[in-house]
């Protein structure tokens, strides 16, 4: 016994301490009812191939499409120490295809890659294990070409381009303290592949049984005696694994956007949701296809969030009507547990929120806000929509996203442009071609008129961050409106998130 003692903490002065939070890679995606865990030990970062002196040269002369050379002449567009992980990168070309060669991916060190294939190969969706729906081509995502297939490495990791790529982005995470392995040739994605195949399912696999409240609504307008409907409220721990809706009439643009979506939690005065159900289940242009992996709509059935919502003492969920006029009926629908989560291995439990933001129509010449948050917690993603004052008023799409993290002056998230950030490509192609996807989409356009030869309209866009973006102190998440924040337009924005009400929790 004192020997296999001994020998334990000679392991752990060996290794130093390991933190078993947040899972890693593909295995995120296997309980995603840990969705709300918040880890001090996750770090998220963003690369691309922005203009590093503030102008438009985001890819088309290649200036920064490349961090830099190495000897063997390849162009470097991703190189890190782990532990750490890529869950997420995007190209995009003047095609179809891309015709910058070959895509290559060295770990820890190693002088041959692991993964190295033609560009057009790759996201062709029959490379395996890369395929689709982990991988889509420009006429999926209608201009961009897009790998959610997580790629863990241990060590380090380097990425490269034959030969100058053009426009691109990493999404990725680091970490501290965590063993994980690094990407092998045997990596089975078939699991993710099932997940986002059946988005509109939950995605969650919960482990008891789910007590079920329905009920049907009609909203009287604002100022009346009944604008406000409870949906569900109780008096102890548990979690919502689920919220559905249905309009049980055709509503308008105008509608989803002034019925509100609200939830207080243990008590509390203030809700932490208080969302319009249009922009809260992924469409701020009204009734449109979604179909992301945690919130949908259709225009002919339930709109869907598969999104976590713990809470402590008691919940109350809400509908309230912001119109004057009176609302239709809706037949509600929501799923919960009588179990609250505790945190695991360090992490503390967030709480689920969404933070609703317009500038109708923002003309200052500084960003436009999305998000500003001081406190600890994690990011899981974002709606985005954006209206033109005028159809002539066109290139707000040029405006690049910014996110600030704990404070730090320069921003750790840097985007090339709305088309480019919700994994889309030319502003044209983009607009005429709406899709949606598990992790991004753009669902819906609208006014779509054609100036000097350029596609100008209305649209809204949604992307989800999988492992979250952590921030133990604060975060802002803005974006500019057109390039230097020249081109006024209508935004409006949800930003979802868990948030630590006491960081010693």
């Amino acid at each position: 016994m004192v020997g296999k003692m001994f020998l334990c903490l000679v392991c752990l002065s060996v290794l130093g301490p390991l933190v078993y939070g947040q899972a890693v890679g593909p295995a995120f995606y296997e309980n995603l009812s840990e969705l709300p865990g918040v880890y001090s030990n996750v770090e998220s970062y963003y690369l691309s191939s922005y203009d590093r002196t503030g102008g438009n040269d985001d890819g088309f002369r290649g200036t920064y499409s490349q961090l830099y050379i190495d000897k063997a002449a390849e162009h470097v567009i991703f190189d890190e120490d782990g532990p750490g992980c890529i869950f997420n990168f995007w190209f995009t070309g003047t095609g179809r295809d891309l015709h910058w060669g070959k895509l290559k991916f060295y770990f820890d060190g190693e002088e041959k890659p692991r993964i190295e294939c033609e560009a057009k190969e790759f996201f062709s969706g029959r490379y395996e294990p890369f395929v689709y729906p982990l991988v889509t081509h420009s006429f999926i995502s209608s201009g961009g070409f897009s790998c959610s297939a997580p790629v863990p490495f241990a060590k380090h990791l380097k990425v490269t381009t034959e030969k100058t790529c053009g426009f691109y982005n990493v999404y990725y995470q680091l970490y501290r303290n965590v063993k994980i392995d690094s990407w092998r040739k045997e990596q089975d994605y078939s699991g993710l592949i099932n997940l986002f195949q059946r988005c509109g399912s939950d995605p969650k696999a919960v482990g008891e049984s789910i007590e079920v409240a329905t009920k049907t609504v009609a909203l009287a307008a604002a100022g009346r005696e009944r604008p406000e409907t409870e949906l569900l409220s109780v008096n102890h721990g548990g979690t919502i694994e689920y919220i559905k809706i249905n309009p049980l009439y055709a509503p308008d643009k105008y509608s989803l956007n002034h019925f509100n979506l609200r939830i207080f939690y243990d008590g509390e005065s203030a809700e932490s949701v208080d969302v319009p159900i249009g922009p809260f289940f992924g469409s701020g242009l009204g009734e449109a296809d979604v179909r992301s992996l945690f919130v949908g709509m259709s225009t002919s059935g339930a709109y869907y969030c598969y999104l976590p919502m713990p809470f402590r003492k008691g919940i109350r969920i809400s509908l309230q009507n912001r119109s004057h006029e009176a609302g239709g009926q809706f037949f509600c629908e929501i799923g919960y547990t009588k179990t609250f989560q505790a945190g695991k291995d360090g992490g503390a439990v967030g709480y689920f929120a969404a933070k609703y933001n317009t500038a109708w129509p923002i003309t200052e010449e500084k960003d436009y806000v999305l998000f500003d948050y001081k406190g600890r917690g994690a990011v899981v993603g974002q709606v985005m929509t954006v209206e033109p004052v005028k159809a002539d008023r066109k290139r707000w799409w040029e405006g690049d996203m910014r996110i600030y993290i704990d404070g730090e002056k320069k921003p750790r998230f840097h985007g090339t442009g709305h088309e480019d950030e919700y994994q889309g490509g030319w502003s044209t192609f983009w607009l005429t071609n709406p899709y949606s996807l598990p992790l991004f989409g753009q669902p819906k356009t609208e006014g779509l008129i054609d100036v000097f030869g350029q596609v100008n309209g209305a649209t809204t866009a949604y992307r989800f961050w999988p492992g979250k973006i952590h921030f133990k102190k604060s975060i802002l998440i803005s974006t500019e409106h057109g390039n230097h924040n020249d081109t006024p337009a209508n935004y409006s924005s949800v930003v979802y998130y868990y948030y630590v009400p006491d960081a010693g929790d």
